[in-house]
């Protein structure tokens, strides 16, 4: 009992801290935390957050979304324009698109999410929350048009299979973001998140990066294939790019006793990718 009074008057305690710092969004509630915390991952659900109504399935993937988004806001950037060109490949349910058009009201998006549930939510959440400007495609970014297996399950680790393995249970869509990218100009941002599909993907555009200012990449990979993140990094340096890397997860606890893990990738990464 004791322990229980300890932990419910730090929780209370807790609630009066000053923050660490401020934010131009605000945090999800503590009661709004709590309920999605509780919430089911299969049915779909919508709540009001303090940037709009959100249509949702998996409610944590919300809430860590939406504290990296809004309020650490990874996606920031300056663009001269106050209608810049955005292409944001992976967009999930929305949330990232919801942010560029928060902070750039008149930005042109094109939205790019293969997985059929997850592109379902992504619609409603442009229409729920009247977005404009915004162009959202059913489609996997890749090396070529046309289709190619894909796995999906409606959360974020959706992916392309194209081995076609036995945990592809579909195909899908995939437009060849070298000959999107060919389309403009200059490209004031481009968000990557393509879960593993990226080493491909960069090194057959490679050529063509010098169109975009601001490149945001989340790298997956293996441990034992670190060339291949050798060789984007020295890509988006030979394109004039300044890089900045976060861990994006930590799955190894012990890397030099552990080496690698039994899951699809031992090394996500955050890597801010910035003109010189």
């Amino acid at each position: 009992m004791s322990n229980l009074i300890t932990n419910i008057v730090k929780g209370i305690i807790g609630k009066f801290k000053p923050k660490a710092e401020s934010t131009r969004f605000k945090d999800i509630s503590w009661a709004v935390e709590k309920i999605l915390k509780h919430e089911d991952d299969h049915t779909p659900k919508q709540k009001k957050l303090p940037i709009g109504l959100i249509h949702y399935k998996r409610p944590y993937e919300v809430l860590h979304t939406y504290r990296e988004l809004f309020c650490k806001e990874i996606y920031q950037f300056d663009s001269k324009s106050d209608t810049p060109i955005i292409l944001d490949c992976g967009s999930n349910i929305g949330l990232s698109v919801l942010y560029f058009k928060t902070i750039y009201p008149n930005a042109k998006v094109w939205a790019f999410e293969p997985d059929a549930t997850n592109y379902e939510l992504l619609t409603k959440n442009i229409l729920s929350n009247s977005l404009q400007d915004v162009i959202a495609e059913p489609a996997a970014i890749w090396i070529s048009d046309g289709t190619i297996s894909f796995s999906g399950n409606g959360s974020e680790a959706s992916r392309i299979d194209e081995h076609n393995t036995n945990t592809a249970n579909h195909t899908v869509a995939c437009v060849r973001l070298k000959k999107l990218l060919c389309k403009f100009e200059k490209i004031d941002f481009l968000k990557m998140d393509i879960e593993g599909g990226e080493y491909k993907v960069i090194t057959d555009c490679a050529n063509e990066l010098y169109r975009v200012n601001n490149f945001f990449l989340e790298y997956h990979g293996k441990s034992t294939e670190t060339k291949h993140l050798t060789e984007l990094l020295e890509i988006v340096d030979k394109q004039g790019f300044q890089a900045y890397i976060r861990n994006a997860a930590d799955t190894l606890v012990h890397p030099f006793i552990e080496k690698q893990t039994n899951t699809q990738f031992d090394v996500q990464l955050n890597i801010f990718c910035y003109k010189k």
